[in-house]
């Protein structure tokens, strides 16, 4: 759902900002973070549950998402995602337009990799709501903040 469309804000804008939030998917299953950071600003802010905490440092935040997505398909060659965004909602405030999800994860485990690999990825990867911020930046919109909340119960709860 698209919301915030004026009069002076253009479908090219909101097609442009559904194309990025495409290709934003489409990095996230192919586990591709320097692809992804073409979508985001140099000074993107990450705030989410994984690191526990908030990221500034954009270069530095996605080559440890690289890394740890590198390791992990040395780990189990051939796991695969299969991410799904539900309920997205875009507003357009001028040249700032925020956009909120859901997004759901499954993840699939080879049927050779080692049980005590495999126990690391069994059951359902808890969903997550998501925001991101984009601003338009010189005729391109970009990533510039995310925040990414759990929507399940802290362990032990």
């Amino acid at each position: 759902m698209i919301t915030g469309i004026s009069a002076a804000q253009s479908k090219a804008d909101a097609d442009a900002v559904n194309k990025v939030l495409d290709k934003y998917l489409e990095t996230e299953v192919a586990r591709d973070m320097m692809a992804q950071s073409k979508l985001m600003s140099s000074d993107r802010v990450w705030i989410g549950p994984y690191t526990a905490g908030r990221r500034t440092n954009q270069q530095l935040n996605m080559q440890l998402q690289q890394a740890g997505m590198d390791e992990e398909k040395k780990l189990v060659p051939g796991l695969r995602y299969f991410i799904d965004d539900r309920g997205q909602i875009i507003k357009f405030y001028g040249t700032v337009a925020v956009v909120s999800f859901f997004r759901y994860t499954n993840v699939v485990v080879p049927a050779s990799t080692p049980a005590e690999v495999a126990r690391n990825y069994a059951g359902p990867i808890p969903p997550v709501a998501v925001t991101l911020v984009l601003a338009k930046e010189q005729g391109d919109w970009k990533i510039v903040h995310s925040h990414v909340s759990s929507m399940s119960a802290p362990s032990g709860q």
